[in-house]
């Protein structure tokens, strides 16, 4: 090893060896909670750890000490990391691997590259790796993620496990053979089902896992605001209270219509739009109050970020709609005219904006036998695409709203649509809950959401009707509206 010279390193790695806390508090310098010393006390003597956690707990750091600790105490350990994607790998859990090895004591050792780390005497037998399953491969392809794996020192790591598609875990039984295999399941548990569920909760399972549960309001390095704020936002009986704050799994509540690890699994999804796939914008409007009023852009199923105002006139909102519009090169905007909607699309349309689109959610659906009224269909047009997993949300990290808090554009808006409930009209066709019902029950109005839903109704018809001719004088907000109807029936089958 690179430190073979180093007497005191050469006294502590039999120590470390076994200890993983004492690793990290003498090699790494670092001070963990009460939490994360719980798990790297267990981790040196179980053979399989899961950890279900709220949010904030310092779960990404754990997960990157422990890694960082089996590598360095252990002649041509292998270490595997694997998660719902390759951001997560590699933005989040590398990126924090990196930051604690560069200030260890055995940070000379190491060589850090793309998808893997390697020690710097044997780059083919003593390294970590980095491997994303494919949520769209069929089982048999998410199975070989962790397939053929061995070794007589091998630490198989799965971060944000609900994410992860449980074919991916059938090799991990045959993976522990050896006497100094280890196993670390951990994240936010997003489901009430499946593998990482079962580690929990399952009658026999469970047994043969050691489990630890992290709640938020416990860790030191959570302030107290941050659970209030989710009580305050999304209710104290919400599910994503239970999940970002208690650290528990969500409750079976038939009545919530997107699950959030449906819309979960859309953050920071990679894939290209199609170069015909036209730009344009959601808007969802709130003059005054607690709302924020919302630009949100869209090209095919990818969504952007968004901008976000609070207690502004309808005509500053229309001008912040323009410069998004220009700033995009945008060739269209959907506004829902309920309220003061109406007023902000005024506004614009005096301008001649093009693509210009007014929507009235009250009107018709397509079908009143499958959703009540237009939005309840928009709504359920978004939580199909969740469901499949085919948006791409954005992955970028912003402030929070308590102190020391970032959270992803893509979990923020994942909270919003996973927070509406919903029931039937006399018909059987969908009701999606208003805003007013939402915070009678003490839930904040879901803005982003709507202005995504918004965007829906533009996208079966956006490669058809902004496509740009010189020679086209007419705009194309009057063409689409003539050609939608006034009842807004018609919209899908373009």
């Amino acid at each position: 090893m690179g430190q073979a010279l180093n007497p005191y390193y050469l006294r502590k790695l039999a120590e470390w060896r076994r200890s993983a806390l004492q690793y990290v508090n003498d090699c790494v310098k670092a001070t963990p909670t009460k939490q994360q010393m719980q798990l790297l006390q267990v981790i040196g003597k179980e053979k399989r750890v899961t950890v279900r956690s709220g949010h904030g707990t310092g779960k990404d750091t754990s997960a990157a000490w422990i890694a960082q600790w089996f590598l360095s105490t252990r002649a041509r350990a292998k270490v595997v990391v694997t998660a719902p994607t390759n951001r997560q790998l590699r933005d989040i859990f590398l990126t924090e691997f990196s930051k604690w090895l560069r200030q260890s004591a055995v940070a000379d050792d190491f060589v850090i590259q793309k998808d893997v780390v390697f020690h710097k005497d044997d780059k083919k037998e003593w390294w970590l790796r980095l491997i994303s399953p494919s949520v769209r491969s069929n089982k048999e392809e998410q199975a070989e993620t962790l397939a053929g794996l061995h070794g007589d020192h091998l630490l198989i790591i799965v971060d944000e496990s609900s994410g992860v598609p449980d074919p991916v875990f059938v090799p991990l039984e045959g993976a522990l053979t050896q006497e100094d295999n280890k196993v670390l399941l951990i994240g936010n548990m997003t489901k009430n089902n499946g593998y990482f569920y079962d580690t929990h909760f399952h009658a026999t399972i469970s047994k043969d896992w050691t489990r630890l549960h992290w709640d938020s309001r416990e860790s030191e390095n959570v302030h107290p605001s941050m659970p209030q704020y989710f009580e305050n936002k999304y209710g104290l009986n919400s599910n994503v209270f239970r999940i970002r704050v208690e650290g528990n799994p969500p409750l079976q509540d038939e009545t919530t219509l997107i699950p959030l690890w449906a819309a979960e699994q859309c953050i920071g999804n990679e894939f290209e739009v199609a170069e015909d796939e036209p730009l344009y914008l959601g808007v969802d409007v709130a003059r005054y109050g607690d709302d924020f009023s919302i630009i949100l852009p869209r090209r095919g199923l990818k969504i952007y970020p968004w901008n976000t105002f609070q207690g502004i006139s309808t005509m500053d909102l229309g001008g912040n709609i323009l410069l998004d519009y220009q700033d995009h090169n945008a060739q269209g905007v959907a506004i829902d005219v309920i309220g003061v909607g109406a007023g902000v699309y005024d506004w614009l349309e005096k301008r001649e904006l093009k693509g210009l689109q007014e929507i009235n959610v009250t009107h018709s659906s397509s079908d009143i036998e499958k959703y009540h009224r237009l939005r309840d269909e928009l709504w359920c047009r978004v939580r199909d695409n969740c469901l499949k997993g085919v948006y791409s949300f954005p992955d970028v990290l912003v402030e929070g709203n308590y102190p020391g808090s970032k959270m992803s554009m893509g979990q923020i808006l994942a909270n919003e649509l996973s927070s509406v409930r919903y029931g039937f009209n006399k018909y059987g066709g969908i009701v999606v809950e208003s805003k007013q019902k939402m915070k009678l029950r003490g839930i904040a109005s879901p803005n982003i959401a709507d202005a995504l839903c918004n965007t829906e109704y533009f996208h079966n018809a956006a490669t058809r009707y902004f496509k740009k001719k010189e020679d086209d004088d007419v705009s194309v907000s009057r063409r689409y509206r003539n050609y939608v109807g006034e009842s807004n029936q018609g919209w899908l089958g373009v």
